[in-house]
């Protein structure tokens, strides 16, 4: 109950959110905006009921591999029922800029290992490293860098992205990866860790860019993972 709780309030907050994001770019439609809230309730949705209905963790192991492969499959879903461009969402190897490209993943590698020396997670056995570099980059920027801000600006039924304008998109699916790592509910108890939030936000600021850039999802997708993976293998160096 906890999980569907948090998922509704999460969507509404989301809601509330990209209907101001919308006072700053007329482009986004009102029914997009409540779609793409309902898109990360949705996510949050299929992610947390893995990790907490037993049935559910098909996958088994010490993290939520099961809770990201639904998220992978609900983006899939999305993008095939709304007939989104593969382009549109991001989905091409392709890169605009190959030299920012290769410098951007460099970058998110640096930062990954920062944190991780600052914050000394201690050291991490093989599992953890190797869900850190996959799942979480492959389904949160599938869907909060890909899906989501191609459904917010319109891009549906095949229709191609605007070219310009998007840093208001940006911003708004930033403060929801923010939010959305930041907030927590149990047991009737909301709880906020604003630096659990803060550092996901500075970076989907720097995905959600590097996306549009790039005009690929490559980037952000290595860049997460690769950060992650630095984090944890610096920080148990570290510790």
């Amino acid at each position: 109950m906890d999980a569907v709780i948090f998922a509704v309030s999460f969507t509404l907050i989301c809601a509330a959110l990209f209907l101001l994001v919308r006072l700053f770019d007329q482009r986004i439609p009102v029914s997009m905006a409540l779609l793409g809230a309902l898109l990360l309730g949705l996510d949050d949705l299929v992610t947390g009921l893995a990790s907490t209905v037993p049935a559910l963790a098909v996958f088994g192991g010490g993290w939520n591999w099961s809770g990201k492969v639904y998220s992978l499959v609900l983006s899939v879903l999305v993008i095939l029922a709304l007939k989104l461009d593969r382009h549109a969402v991001g989905l091409t190897f392709k890169q605009r800029t190959p030299w920012l490209s290769v410098a951007a993943v460099l970058g998110f590698i640096v930062w990954g290992s920062v944190l991780g020396w600052v914050f000394q997670p201690g050291s991490a056995d093989a599992e953890t490293l190797a869900f850190q570099v996959t799942m979480p980059g492959l389904a949160e920027e599938l869907v909060y860098r890909g899906v989501v801000p191609t459904v917010l600006l319109g891009a549906v039924w095949g229709r191609a992205l605007p070219e310009r304008g998007y840093w208001p998109v940006i911003i708004g699916t930033a403060i929801a990866f923010g939010l959305w790592h930041s907030l927590g509910y149990s047991k009737g108890t909301w709880n906020i860790d604003p630096m659990s939030g803060l550092f996901p936000f500075i970076g989907s600021l720097a995905g959600g860019w590097l996306r549009f850039r790039t005009g690929s999802l490559l980037v952000p997708v290595l860049g997460h993972g690769l950060a992650n993976l630095a984090f944890h293998v610096v920080g148990g160096l570290a510790a």
